[in-house]
C-alpha cells in the first residue's frame, strides 16, 4: 500500500492506493510498452497510468484515415522519427485508444484500456471512429465550452473498441450491442450490419452521450436512477445531439436522433424531437413510476420528457419567425446548468431553475427585451412538456 497525491481529482487529494509496476502493455519502437497502474484501495479504480519508457521517438503529427462509415478524418496520432508508423494517441487533448481484441469485459476488465493500437498494421474503422469521435467531443469541450477535459484538469480520454461481454451474449460472434462510459474511460461494442461487425464508435453523438456521462461524473454526479438518472441521461442526449450538429449553424437542418448510425436499418435508439416515437413519454402526465430494478426506474425511459424541454428551447423562435438561440448558447446553457447548478439527487424542476439561472448570467449582457425574450422561452420549453420551476 502507497499514499499516492491524486492532481487530478478535484481537489486534488492524497488516495491510500496499490501501485502495480511495470506493466506491458504490448510494444512500442521495438521494446516493451511498460506502464505503473495506481488502483484505488478502496474502490478498486484505476486513478494513475504513469509510463516508464522514456524515448523521444514519437513526435505529435496529424493523418487522414477511414473510418468506421467510410469517411476520411483527419486525427492527431503520433508519428515515429521514420515517419513510417503511427499510433492512436494525441498529445494536444491528452486521449488515447486502444483494441480490446474480442476480449470479455466481464471476465477481463482489469486488462483496460487494453492494447495500442499502430499503424502498421492497417488501422481498423472502428478504431478511428472512436479516436475521431473523441477528438471532436474533447475539441468542443475545449473551445466552446472551455473545459480542460472531463475533469477540468486536463485528464486523458480513454477509449477502447473491440469488446463483448459475457453478460449480453449474442447469437453473433463477436458482437456486443453496446457502449458505456465506465467509470475512467469509454468502451465500445459492436454489431452486426450487412454481415460484418460495426462498431458502436462510429456515431459522434453516441461518443458525444457517453463521453458527457464522464463530465457528469465530475460534476453534477447526478445518482443514475429514479428521476435524477434520467436527468443524467436527457444531459447526455442534448449535448451528445448538439455535439454531432455543430457544423450545422442552421437548427432547422439538424438531425435529432441519436445513434441512427448503428442500425444499419437507420433506425435510432431516440428522437429528441419527438420522443414519443421511441415509447418515450414527452411530458410528466405521462411520467412512468418504474422499480429501480427495471431499466434503474426508467432512467432511459423519462429522460424523454426533458429532451423534449430541451428541443422546444433549443428551436425557440421570436415573434419574427427568427430563431431565439445560437447553438453554441444552447450548448453553453445546459453545461453551465450541468456543472455549476444541479447536485447528486437533482430532478427535471432543478434543471428547469438552473438553466433559469445561467441563462440569466449568460445574457446579462445582451438588451433587456431579447434578454427577456429568451428567459421567456426558455420558461414555455419546459412549460409544456409540465415541468413546474
Amino acid at each position: 500500500l502507497y499514499f499516492y497525491f491524486d492532481q487530478t481529482a478535484q481537489p486534488a487529494a492524497w488516495r491510500l492506493v496499490y501501485i502495480a509496476k511495470h506493466v506491458r502493455r504490448g510494444s512500442s519502437e521495438g521494446v516493451p510498452d511498460l506502464v505503473d497502474y495506481g488502483v484505488d484501495a478502496h474502490s478498486g479504480e484505476i486513478v494513475a497510468r504513469l509510463p516508464r519508457v522514456k524515448s523521444v521517438a514519437w513526435q505529435a503529427a496529424e493523418v487522414k484515415a477511414t473510418d468506421g462509415l467510410g469517411n476520411v478524418r483527419r486525427i492527431r496520432v503520433q508519428r515515429d522519427e521514420s515517419g513510417n508508423r503511427h499510433r492512436l494517441r494525441d498529445d494536444c487533448r491528452n486521449l488515447e485508444t486502444s483494441d480490446f481484441g474480442g476480449k470479455d469485459l466481464q471476465a477481463r476488465f482489469g486488462a483496460l484500456p487494453g492494447d495500442p493500437v499502430e499503424n502498421p498494421p492497417e488501422w481498423d474503422g472502428g478504431v478511428i471512429s472512436a479516436h475521431a469521435n473523441s477528438q471532436e467531443v474533447a475539441d468542443y469541450l475545449v473551445t466552446v465550452l472551455r473545459r480542460n477535459g472531463l475533469d477540468d484538469r486536463g485528464g486523458p480520454y480513454f477509449s477502447t473498441v473491440n469488446c463483448t461481454n459475457s453478460d449480453q451474449p449474442s447469437a453473433n460472434p463477436g458482437e456486443w450491442r453496446n457502449a458505456a462510459w465506465v467509470g475512467t474511460q469509454m468502451v465500445y461494442g459492436q454489431r452486426l450490419v450487412n454481415g460484418r461487425l460495426r462498431s458502436y464508435a462510429v456515431a459522434l453523438d453516441v461518443a458525444g452521450h457517453e463521453l458527457v456521462h464522464g463530465l457528469t461524473d465530475h460534476t453534477a454526479d447526478l445518482v443514475y436512477q429514479f428521476e435524477s438518472g434520467a436527468l443524467n441521461e436527457s444531459y447526455s442526449d442534448i449535448l451528445g445531439v448538439v455535439i454531432s450538429n455543430k457544423d450545422k449553424p442552421d437548427i432547422g437542418a439538424w438531425n435529432w436522433q441519436l445513434g441512427e448510425e448503428l442500425q444499419g436499418t437507420g433506425v435510432p435508439l431516440r428522437d429528441l424531437s419527438d420522443p414519443t416515437a421511441f415509447g418515450q413519454p414527452d411530458h410528466m402526465d405521462d411520467f412512468k413510476v418504474l422499480p429501480a430494478t427495471k431499466d434503474h426506474g426508467g432512467v432511459h425511459t423519462n429522460s424523454g420528457i426533458h429532451n423534449k424541454a430541451a428541443f422546444n428551447l433549443i428551436t425557440s423562435k421570436d415573434a419574427q419567425g427568427e430563431l431565439l438561440f445560437q447553438p453554441e448558447q444552447c450548448a453553453q446553457l445546459f453545461f453551465l446548468a450541468l456543472t455549476q447548478r444541479l447536485s447528486r439527487t437533482s430532478g427535471f424542476s432543478d434543471s428547469r431553475r438552473g438553466v433559469e439561472l445561467s441563462a440569466r448570467t449568460l445574457f446579462s449582457s445582451e438588451p433587456s427585451d431579447v434578454r427577456a425574450a429568451k428567459l421567456a422561452a426558455i420558461a414555455a420549453a419546459f412549460d409544456k412538456v409540465g415541468i413546474d420551476a
